[in-house]
């Protein structure tokens, strides 16, 4: 199918999230599932955020390790081609996608 095949295409898409708890328990095991790789890489991550907001007494470091794996793990548990996300955007269609609100939490459209 051509790029502007693709962009033509009317029909309906449907789509069924799989939602993921912003916890470190949560995210491991989805990427533990999905991609083994990059479960590793967090396990590293999150330990060394852990072990630094123990020395500092900040959770911080921690949240922020929990925000970045939580926006991969979603997006590695219910994929969406950049094709895909570009057409319905185009389309107007924006619900089921995520975004910050003004807390900083992350929000399904």
């Amino acid at each position: 199918m051509t790029t502007s095949a693709a962009l033509a295409d009317t029909r309906r898409m449907t789509t069924a999230t799989t939602r993921i708890k912003r916890s470190g328990p949560a995210i491991r095991a989805v990427l533990a599932e999905v991609s083994p790789d990059e479960c590793a890489q967090f396990e590293v991550e999150f330990a060394q955020a852990l072990a630094r907001a123990g020395a500092e007494y900040d959770l911080a470091p921690a949240e922020a390790v929990l925000d970045r794996w939580w926006g991969i793990a979603v997006i590695r548990a219910n994929p969406l081609s950049e094709q895909e996300q570009l057409a319905r955007a185009r389309d107007g269609v924006f619900n089921g996608l995520w975004e910050r609100d003004e807390a900083g939490s992350w929000v399904q459209l």
